[in-house]
């Protein structure tokens, strides 16, 4: 597969590259009637003024036209639910008529009259980004929607015209003054593409205010128009989601607008790119090769839209994208969490919600779509917790991405456990930390990833956040590992799920991690330092914010909430210290939490043989475990006694047989 991905990157950069050295001009507003099919049905009146020379006239009768196609609609003002989430749009579109713009976790910042698009104001490139994306734009034209306040609409046309005279595409190459390896930062691909998308969705509200002017609209016409031009001659030429977002942006522009001439060609090349690229970036059973859950869904919410829009215009879409977007879903299904979020494996984030309303979860929305959307209820049954939908199998493996997810009941007291061991990832939103896992169990989050914390604003911070010995895996010497996972073994039965899986971390020195899911309550984790590498072999283990009791003697530490609980028990030669821990569940947030070592007195080969115990309300049950006299590192065979809740097991695996059980 490795294979099929570089030939295909080649290939798409190929198309981008040969117009590298090419000179870009902005359309005239003055010549944008020329690039419109005006004998389309709608378009008579259009097609007479200009043929009469009269520009402004036929422009009137083009904005009629368009308030006509997309009329205007309100939202509901008696769903109480959303009063709340109204008000602060549209606070955030007053700060945007007066220039104030905000985004993230950061302070606003005051623009003055005369916007200088380039100014970073709180030193994060994600901030500069989000602007020159437009997102403001979304909040503009939902304050309209709800107010019909003209002054939303006017500040829209007062910005895009700004941007848009600040920023001709002739100048495409322009460096941006802080981020200068950035060129062209403005017409970026994933720039150029979220703006577009924002644009058509602003446009078909705003269209209908009187500040939109004829004149305006084209300027805008034209500006879309010089968009299309970029992409075309440009695209990203990577296989990577922001050429999907580019995309995206390309195909809405084509499909919004489809007045213009070359909509259907642009639609045609679009598709032929999403196509190759949308199937290179993601694994055959539906992951995303940059294995972080958000990108995961962005590559899918835009690859679902153009398929839509594929087929609103009657270009046929092959049934290997439709299976491809199916297996995305199952991904999802299968993935995410009790309160329906996801690990936060890479760069990815965890939405803080109320479970007690599982319409406002996070993936809630992604799941009831793809039933409306696949026709299968399993996905809505998920979203509503309808068991009698819901099917028997509850862990699921994906091996070609390295994902894994052990669970014992789909409800919101279930164990949930995800386990991350990759192969290289096609970008950096990947981290260095494969063997990791997240735990979940009896409705609370226990043993979280560590998170990303920030792209831009605080490099320090960002690579803390991705260090593999914050990671719960193990690491030679404290120093990052390799991304080098390769799958071995997967058994699901009633009594026991295993997973087998290795990094081949350092040079001289793999990571083999067993897990065993004993009962469907407890884990056992057997760790294997497989090698000759000299140096210090840790095991790291991080766990939710909270107190913590640490028990160094006993090597074990467990939390202390009031409800639910986990136990983190050795029965190795190690000895037990606490660690820097930190817990970053959004952008730009992240408060400290308690993380520990069990550092092995020998070294490589060598094994750690740990517990991981989630129970019920306070008291934490006695468990044990120990390996047969004959065990080895690195053996194919492995066998132990483990004992907890009163009860005891023998468990083991056998690679060469491909067998696991627990008896």
């Amino acid at each position: 597969m490795k294979m099929v991905v570089v030939v295909v990157a080649i290939c798409i950069l190929a198309a981008g590259v040969a117009a590298e050295d090419d000179e870009l001009q902005s359309l005239k507003p003055e010549a944008v009637l020329g690039k419109l099919d005006l004998d389309l049905p709608g378009l008579a009146a259009v097609k007479a003024a200009a043929e009469r020379g009269n520009r402004t006239a036929a422009l009137t009768l083009l904005r009629d036209y368009y308030r006509a196609k997309y009329p205007l609609t309100s939202s509901d003002s008696s769903a109480r639910s959303r009063r709340s989430g109204r008000r602060r749009s549209s606070d955030r579109a007053d700060d945007i008529v007066n220039h104030i713009f905000q985004w993230g976790p950061y302070e606003k910042a005051a623009y003055g009259p005369d916007v200088n698009w380039t100014w970073d104001p709180r030193g994060d490139i994600e901030w500069v980004a989000a602007v020159y994306r437009f997102y403001w734009a979304g909040p503009l034209a939902g304050a309209y929607r709800s107010t019909k306040d003209k002054k939303y609409a006017r500040a829209f046309v007062e910005l895009t015209s700004d941007w848009i005279a600040k920023h001709p595409l002739e100048e495409w190459k322009r460096t941006h003054p802080v981020y200068k390896r950035w060129r062209g930062f403005a017409w970026l691909d994933i720039q150029t593409g979220i703006r577009a998308t924002n644009i058509c969705r602003a446009f078909q509200s705003l269209v209908h205010a009187e500040a939109f002017t004829p004149e305006f609209l084209g300027i805008l016409l034209a500006s879309l128009y010089d968009h299309q031009v970029k992409t075309e001659q440009l695209p990203m030429g990577k296989v990577h989601n922001k050429a999907i977002f580019e995309q995206r942006g390309f195909v809405n522009v084509a499909y919004t607008f489809q007045e213009f001439r070359d909509t259907r060609r642009w639609m045609a090349l679009a598709f032929a790119r999403v196509h190759e690229n949308f199937l290179a970036q993601t694994t055959t059973d539906g992951v995303q090769r940059e294995w972080s859950f958000g990108y995961h869904r962005g590559v899918l919410r835009d690859a679902v839209e153009v398929m839509e829009r594929m087929d609103a215009m009657g270009i046929v879409v092959p049934e290997d994208y439709r299976t491809r977007v199916r297996k995305m879903y199952d991904y999802i299904f299968a993935v995410v969490t009790p309160d329906l979020g996801a690990p936060m494996f890479g760069d990815a984030s965890r939405s803080v919600r109320d479970p007690g309303n599982r319409t406002r979860l996070p993936y809630y929305r992604t799941l009831m779509g793809a039933t409306a959307l696949l026709g299968d209820p399993k996905y809505a049954a998920r979203a509503t917790l309808d068991r009698s939908a819901l099917p028997e199998q509850k862990s699921y493996i994906f091996p070609e991405a390295g994902m894994y997810v052990l669970r014992n009941d789909w409800g919101p007291e279930q164990i949930h456990f995800g386990f991350h061991c990759s192969p290289r990832g096609i970008s950096g939103h990947d981290q260095q930390d494969n063997g990791t896992f997240e735990l979940y169990a009896y409705g609370r989050c226990l043993m979280p990833d560590t998170g990303f914390y920030t792209y831009g604003h605080d490099r320090d911070a960002r690579q803390w956040h991705r260090q593999t010995q914050v990671h719960q895996t193990l690491t030679l010497d404290g120093k990052n590992t390799r991304v080098a996972g390769r799958h071995l073994l997967w058994h699901s039965s009633p009594e026991l799920d295993a997973i087998v899986a290795e990094n081949g971390s350092y040079g001289n020195l793999t990571h083999r991690r067993t897990v065993w899911f004993v009962d469907k309550r407890f884990f056992v984790l057997l760790d294997e330092a497989i090698g000759e590498a000299p140096g210090t072999l840790d095991l790291h283990f991080q766990l939710a914010p909270g107190d913590v009791a640490f028990d160094p003697e006993g090597k074990q530490a467990k939390t202390t909430f009031d409800d639910a609980n986990v136990l983190v028990w050795s029965g190795s030669p190690v000895t037990m210290a606490e660690e820097e821990g930190w817990y970053a569940w959004s952008y730009g947030h992240r408060e400290p939490r308690k993380a520990f070592r069990y550092r092995h007195k020998g070294q490589a080969p060598a094994a750690f043989l740990t517990l991981v115990t989630p129970y019920r309300g306070t008291e934490a049950p006695e468990v044990s475990a120990v390996l047969s006299e004959a065990f080895t590192v690195g053996a194919d065979r492995v066998s132990l006694t483990v004992t907890a809740f009163g009860k005891a097991w023998e468990v083991g695996r056998d690679l060469e047989a491909g067998e696991a059980w627990c008896k």
